[in-house]
């Protein structure tokens, strides 16, 4: 150990003539312990809010959507699309599905609640999106006649509940498409049976979801056995779906238009990194002006010491190890406030998340608890933040102390 640490050690464990520089310490060092477990909370909130928002988005959800260019029109050859998808090598499966937007209503809500009607194959759904472990019924048989020969659907948890109905009941889905005759035109409806209830644990997505089988759909909508609204794919990474979009667009040419997942939800995504961005600064300006004290300690401390600067200095102690010894002094402190604070962060953002003890409105925030997420990234650049502000705090007293002139430091000793 050299002289510089042995001495740093020593001033900081030493007892203090004046009890200021012990509550001035203290100040600093709890200062530092809750700015970096603020921090590392927040991060872990913030990344554990995009990460479920992330998840919940992509498994309710396809990757790419194709679509037949700008025209909005259905794509006429639904399988040859299938099939240019299918040969592109980012592709791992693509299906095609019927969407229209509409209305349900049943026996105790006559009123209705606005719905999208998404018709899928529930054979290839499961190669698409994480539908299947959504539903708690029978998914396999949504191409299967109900009662009375009636076609099935499934709802939305939160789309069942205002409905008032569950498996086996009815519900009557009507769109925009009218049944036209010499004397008037009245919208299209059907009644379905509810065959099953799918939590994809998304508010947006299980307040309006209805899906119903891909040829019940193509009936319903007036569409032939070929056609299909778009055909919906999986990409083999999905840390790179805007990569493969553009693969796909340019695999397919200008006849089709590809979306991807990320520029569907761009502002969503762009408004929870802003917000972290946002959180992380604000609660990272405790952690500056915490770490910001140690020049207040340093410099009463060489205030304290200058009879012992002048003592090193006379005994050829050079201004670089005097300089050293108050250098160390502050990175104790800091390094001990940092290690303190991402143990006591990294603690409680588990323990909030292992027992989900903050709750959610799901119709304001989608999710139904507030998750935390560490991510060690995040941790990492805290620490480091930390410690690199400390240091800079630090270099003023140090360079003050080092220039202190031994005989100034002992006339009046």
């Amino acid at each position: 150990m050299g002289y510089p640490l042995f001495i740093a050690r020593r001033y900081l464990l030493a007892r203090r003539k004046q009890a200021i520089i012990y509550v001035i310490s203290l100040i600093s060092v709890l200062g530092i312990i809750v700015g970096v477990a603020a921090l590392v909370v927040v991060l872990a909130l913030m990344t554990g809010f995009q990460d479920q928002i992330q998840d919940k988005i992509f498994g309710a959800n396809a990757h790419l959507t194709v679509f037949s260019g700008w025209s909005g029109r259905p794509i006429e050859d639904a399988g040859a699309a299938v099939r240019n998808l299918t040969s592109i090598d980012v592709v791992a499966a693509a299906a095609p599905v019927v969407y229209e937007r509409g209305m349900a209503t049943s026996q105790l809500n006559p009123s209705g609640v606005p719905v999208l009607i998404k018709g899928v194959d529930p054979l290839s759904e499961a190669s698409i999106t994480e539908l299947r472990s959504q539903v708690r019924g029978d998914l396999p048989g949504l191409s299967k006649p109900g009662k009375g020969g009636r076609e099935r659907a499934i709802l939305g948890k939160d789309l069942a509940t205002s409905l008032g109905v569950g498996p086996g009941e009815m519900v009557r889905l009507i769109i925009a498409q009218a049944n036209v005759s010499p004397f008037f035109a009245v919208p299209r409806s059907r009644e379905f049976e509810v065959t099953g209830i799918a939590d994809a644990g998304f508010y947006d997505y299980d307040s309006s979801r209805v899906y119903i089988a891909l040829e019940a759909a193509r009936r319903f909508s007036g569409l032939s056995a070929d056609q299909a609204t778009a055909i919906e794919a999986r990409v083999r990474d999905r840390h790179r779906v805007s990569a493969a979009a553009r693969r796909v667009q340019e695999a397919l040419g200008d006849a089709y238009y590809v979306n991807d997942l990320i520029r569907m939800n761009r502002t969503f995504f762009s408004a929870l990194r802003l917000e972290k961005l946002g959180m992380s600064i604000a609660i990272g300006l405790i952690v500056v002006v915490a770490a910001l004290n140690i020049i207040s300690i340093l410099s009463l401390m060489v205030m304290e010491k200058t009879r012992d600067i002048g003592v090193l200095a006379a005994m050829g102690a050079d201004t670089r190890g005097i300089r050293r010894v108050f250098l160390l002094q502050g990175l104790i402190i800091a390094a001990a406030g940092t290690s303190v604070g991402v143990v006591l962060g990294a603690a409680l953002a588990y323990v909030l998340d292992r027992w989900r003890l903050v709750s959610l409105p799901v119709d304001v925030y989608f999710i139904p608890y507030v998750p935390f997420h560490i991510r060690l990234l995040d941790v990492a650049i805290v620490a480091t933040m930390t410690i690199g502000v400390s240091f800079l705090a630090t270099l003023y007293p140090a360079w003050r102390a080092s220039r202190l002139d031994p005989s100034e430091a002992l006339r009046y000793e």
